[in-house]
């Protein structure tokens, strides 16, 4: 998805799917009949292996020191502001999301159910299915990255 914002900056999100995530069963989710692999994988492959290695290495770093399994799914965001939503579906395996905002830009926090949280360069885990969560507004560019499994 591409638009123009108000202020004339292409915005647009994508989704990436991790080849190697296994559901519960040990099932690939490449076998999975209710998965189609995105065109961003076949255009992607490389950012494919370096999106997933990158929330590996931000897994561990998280103040929860949490046991966080990989992800399903990542969207990448480019200017994109959010209103107020919940993400549909249920975890499959796991109930947080986890993002980080990369770029050059100013403002853009994520908010969920009202709290402000600072997600340049940070990563945060949320629950996105059941809180409520949105962008801030911001200048300049900014890129976000959103791992999460939904129910498959």
């Amino acid at each position: 998805m591409n638009t123009i914002t108000p202020y004339g900056i292409q915005s647009g999100s994508f989704t990436i799917i991790n080849p190697h995530f296994r559901d519960r069963n040990g099932v690939s989710i490449l076998e999975n009949e209710k998965v189609r692999t995105p065109l961003a994988n076949d255009l992607f492959p490389d950012l494919e292996e370096a999106i997933f290695d990158f929330e590996e290495g931000l897994s561990i770093k998280l103040e929860t020191k949490m046991n966080r399994p990989s992800s399903s799914h990542c969207a990448v965001n480019r200017n994109a502001q959010f209103t107020p939503h919940v993400d549909s579906g249920r975890g499959s395996g796991q109930s947080l999301s986890m993002i980080i905002g990369l770029g050059d830009y100013n403002g853009g926090e994520l908010l969920v159910e009202g709290e402000v949280h600072n997600i340049y360069r940070v990563p945060l885990e949320f629950d996105g299915w059941k809180d409520r969560h949105w962008t801030a507004p911001f200048q300049g560019e900014r890129y976000s990255l959103v791992w999460f499994t939904p129910d498959l």
